[in-house]
């Protein structure tokens, strides 16, 4: 019985160091990352600890997290998912208690900076990772809701235009992926949506649009109450330059109990 035992350890660890082998050997070479953006509402349903174990069999890359609590919040999920490298942002979101902007990830980060869009209280995260000798930019961001006729709607329109501009200063130097609760629905045929449309005019697309998902029928908020939603509420996204970076696979994750009011999303991200 020990024997067997035994036999079947030997097995089991060498089927698993063969799928570890393959994926090495599929991906070598290969600037690619997989790429996930979270709004945890200030974990407020559940803890980082929580968190961190449901998106472990997962396998991404980094995770950029928005409404996030500070202090010890981002190394616990980090540890969680056995992704031992973070990035902690420096401004809550529109000064709110617990609405940070972070970042995990199992490469290692550098070059940490808080991207100001005009005052402390609007802000994106910035780090770079590099994969197989290419850098990438990786930016977390929340941005607020406004719709035309509110009195912050020309704040907020001109906030965004700021980290917009910043954006395109560095197109030609940088291959920047943005991530992360972004509030606006994708630009179709029907709509225009002044907010996307400051990315698109940039040249930036969100991947839905490369992976063929038709956002109508789907939604990232509130996952929490889905019977009051409907669809067409895809509000998080993960945005980079098409000319620069394809898109080879992603989604929406959805779980059996949501642990946030938003659905985390997520993409594999390759250089072209």
């Amino acid at each position: 019985m020990t024997r067997l035992l035994l036999v079947l350890i030997t097995l089991l660890t060498i089927s698993c160091q063969s799928k570890s082998s393959q994926k090495e050997t599929k991906n070598q070479g290969k600037a690619q990352l997989k790429v996930a953006a979270y709004n945890v509402e200030f974990s407020k349903n559940a803890s980082a600890i929580e968190i961190g174990e449901a998106l472990k069999r997962n396998d991404f890359d980094v995770v950029c997290f928005s409404e996030a609590p500070g202090g010890n919040w981002t190394k616990e999920v980090g540890s969680a998912m056995g992704m031992d490298h973070i990035v902690l942002g420096k401004y809550s979101t529109a000064g709110h208690k617990d609405k940070y902007k972070t970042i995990v990830s199992r490469i290692p980060l550098y070059d940490y900076e808080e991207v100001l869009m005009a005052d402390t209280l609007h802000s994106a995260t910035r780090a770079k990772v590099k994969v197989n000798n290419t850098e990438f930019i990786i930016y977390s961001v929340h941005f607020p809701f406004a719709t035309k006729g509110q009195s912050h709607y020309e704040e907020t329109n001109n906030k965004i235009q700021t980290f917009a501009n910043y954006l395109n200063e560095r197109q030609s130097t940088e291959l920047a992926i943005v991530t992360g609760d972004f509030n606006f629905i994708p630009t179709n045929a029907q709509t225009v949506n002044q907010y996307h449309k400051m990315f698109t005019d940039i040249g930036l697309v969100v991947s839905w649009n490369e992976l063929g998902i038709d956002c109508t029928k789907l939604n990232t908020y509130n996952a929490l109450k889905p019977q009051d939603n409907g669809n067409g509420n895809v509000i998080d996204h993960i945005m980079y330059d098409p000319d620069k970076i394809k898109a080879t696979e992603g989604n929406i994750l959805e779980m059996e109990k949501h642990l946030s009011d938003h659905k985390l999303v997520w993409a594999t991200l390759e250089l072209k």
